[in-house]
């Protein structure tokens, strides 16, 4: 069962959305559990007990804005996992929240179909978090779950896997035979870097900060793509 948290102190948007949240895992036959919370202070006394897959975060909030609840979910709980969807009736926020590395940022009222397409995708991501990169070394087959790589990146004949726990692991081949076999959280930067989307906490034209705060070049060739690619992923998207 999936757990849904709702924080937001419009009691019928809350009402709404929680109506539509319900509906769509009815329609696809799965139940899910939805916690609502009309205050930050409730949220913040309930997180430890109930921690979401999904966080739909109101941004205005009347004690504290969205931002705030969002470092204290990331930096106090250390949860770099849940998925936090902002929400608000003001479309300007796109680059301060980048520093809590969101999943998206829907516009109220809410649209149905956008909603639906933002679960699904999220889904869909925790899904593949659990599959397994697979690769060989020394005619030995290892692998990684997807969800545990920051990024890849290339020297001489190697391919590094850089993990979210700090280790770095070698094989001998080359990104570009991997690069087309990967999710679709996935992104080719440059020739030497194909980094995981969900992991990126801010980027610019030229360069993308990952969460471990190692810092990629973005090749000039590739800018227009990564970028399509990181708004087609959501993040930082306005819809």
């Amino acid at each position: 069962m999936y757990k849904i948290g709702i924080c937001d102190d419009e009691k019928k948007m809350c009402t709404d959305l929680e109506n539509m949240i319900d509906s769509f895992f009815k329609k696809r036959g799965e139940s899910c559990e939805i916690q609502v919370w009309n205050s930050s202070e409730s949220l913040r006394n309930d997180m430890p007990k109930f921690r979401p897959e999904i966080l739909f975060l109101d941004i205005e909030l009347p004690t504290e804005n969205g931002v705030s609840v969002g470092k204290f979910i990331r930096d106090d709980l250390g949860d770099e996992a849940m998925n936090i969807v902002f929400i608000s009736h003001k479309t300007n926020y796109a680059m301060e929240l980048f520093q809590i590395h969101p999943y998206d940022f829907l516009v109220k009222p809410f649209q149905e179909e956008l909603l639906y397409a933002t679960i699904s995708k999220i889904l869909k991501l925790e899904e593949i978090q659990n599959k397994e990169f697979r690769y060989t070394y020394n005619r030995t087959e290892y692998s990684v779950p997807y969800g545990d790589v920051l990024f890849f990146s290339s020297r001489n004949k190697l391919v590094l896997i850089h993990k979210c726990n700090g280790e770095v692991i070698s094989y001998y081949g080359k990104l570009k035979d991997i690069a087309d076999k990967l999710p679709f959280q996935f992104a080719c930067i440059s020739k030497s870097y194909i980094i995981n989307m969900k992991h990126v906490t801010s980027w610019k034209y030229d360069s993308v900060l990952i969460e471990d705060g190692t810092r990629l070049p973005i090749a000039q060739s590739q800018r227009n793509e990564f970028k399509k690619l990181m708004y087609n992923y959501s993040i930082g998207e306005v819809k």
